[in-house]
């Protein structure tokens, strides 16, 4: 990974000296080395016993060993062609890693089924013996510990098509080689972070209520699913900006505050002869804690989406599917706050003509905005034009055009731990190609 950039001596040399880089040089050309090598090992040994016809239990041993080398190293060329190895004046002078990480897990399960009524009920729980250890610098760093863990399961079948399911689950989580060693490490052009050997592991419940129905008759579907997840001790950044820089510096800690999240998903569908309609809709909370220049800040995250739509299942007349998609993006993130909302109308069309071309089409338009005004409107349209002489043909010939309208840009709304934005890409210009394709 590489920073070109004039130097100018603008407040960014200031941040550049604090990474000890060489400022007497016409540009900047940062380098970065960096390997990772994992391994793991999972065994597993179930053993069942039928008691009758309603209950069985299930006895479950295994384990599962893993190790990770991790190896960096930030350097900088000068500009008559050497390297120089900078010493940073953040994170002790440490921009080199050498560590290995060991992490095992030996468990016992068992958990016990039993049938009564509509209702399929599976308790468990499991042992876990964990064992984690990280050498890095000569000096090591070694966790071991035994948790029992709970897991919760029923099946509700309200009919045959009909169910309703329910699980909850306690989990450990456990970070990996990179958020562990301590060496500075180069994650984009202006980011930069350090690992914190001492971390240890979170605690997740995981809680899921599904809802399915499926009716033969007139092909109804319906789909709902809630879930909720709060985490205990989850790894997350302590994130340091400097005045006046465009560099960030960032390090993994065990928050003391609770992580929270839920989501709720619902999806209906029904045929009416050869179309199909379909409603949907997502919502998606998340609260987080993190730390920024020293002090706690709760990030709380909405994101809707909500989508119908209506297409066709002809075997000879034209088919479409047209669809109109609402998004709404709310974000608080400490005492900032921000909310977009995108409308999307969109079509696709394929027909077959004389029964040996076929015609494709679609049509997107999008509204990007905000609370108080449009940001941008763009839309697209493709289409295509093939041959094929008959179904046995291995030949086929396509006109394709992309891009008909000659959109310049589009917007996405990309939210990070300590950031909202609104981003705009430029797209390919129009063109068209022409392509033949065989089939073998």
């Amino acid at each position: 990974m590489m920073i070109f950039r004039e130097n100018t001596g603008d407040p960014y040399d200031n941040t550049a000296a604090g990474l000890g880089l060489n400022g007497a040089q016409l540009g900047y050309n940062v380098n970065q080395e960096k390997r990772v090598q994992s391994n793991q090992l999972d065994t597993k040994l179930d053993y069942w016993n039928v008691l009758n016809a309603k209950s069985n239990i299930n006895f479950t041993l295994g384990t599962i060993l893993s190790r990770q080398d991790f190896d960096s190293e930030i350097f900088q060329f000068l500009d008559k062609g050497t390297r120089f190895n900078p010493t940073p004046l953040v994170n002790d002078g440490v921009n080199t890693n050498n560590t290995a990480y060991h992490f095992s897990d030996v468990y016992l399960g068992m958990h016990y089924r039993f049938k009564t009524g509509i209702f399929t009920i599976t308790p468990g729980v499991s042992a876990h013996a964990y064992s984690s250890k990280n050498t890095q610098f000569g000096t090591e760093f070694k966790d071991d510990f035994f948790r029992v863990l709970p897991d919760f399961n029923m099946i509700m079948q309200l009919k045959k098509s009909e169910t309703l399911r329910f699980n909850y689950r306690m989990q450990t989580q456990f970070t990996d080689v990179t958020n562990l060693a301590k060496g500075l490490v180069l994650d984009s052009y202006n980011r930069f972070s350090s690992g914190n050997p001492e971390l240890e592991s979170a605690i997740a419940h995981n809680i899921n209520l599904t809802y399915f129905s499926f009716n033969m008759f007139n092909y109804t579907n319906v789909v709902g699913n809630v879930s909720y997840t709060k985490n205990i001790d989850r790894i997350r950044s302590a994130s340091q900006f400097e005045p006046g820089s465009v560099i960030n510096f960032s390090s993994p800690f065990n928050s003391s505050f609770a992580d929270e999240s839920v989501t709720a998903f619902g999806r209906f569908e029904r045929a009416f002869g050869k179309l199909r309609a379909s409603a949907r809709g997502t919502f998606n909370y998340s609260k987080f804690n993190q730390i920024i220049n020293g002090r706690v800040s709760i990030n709380n995250n909405y994101t809707q989406n909500y989508q119908i739509g209506l297409r066709s299942n002809f075997k000879t007349a034209t088919n479409f599917d047209v669809k109109y998609d609402y998004s709404i993006n709310d974000n608080q993130q400490g005492g900032n706050s921000s909310k977009f909302y995108t409308h999307a109308p969109s079509i696709e069309m394929d027909a077959l003509l004389l029964k040996v071309f076929t015609f494709r089409t679609d049509y997107s338009f999008n509204d990007y905005r905000n609370q108080e005004a449009s940001i941008n409107t763009y839309e697209f349209w493709n289409a295509s034009l093939s041959y094929r002489k008959d179904q046995d043909s291995k030949f086929e010939y396509e006109l394709k055009a992309t891009n008909l309208l000659n959109t310049q840009s589009q917007n996405n709304t990309n939210v990070g731990n300590f950031s909202v934005s609104a981003t705009e890409y430029f797209i390919q210009p129009r063109f068209l190609t022409f392509r033949v394709i065989y089939s073998l």
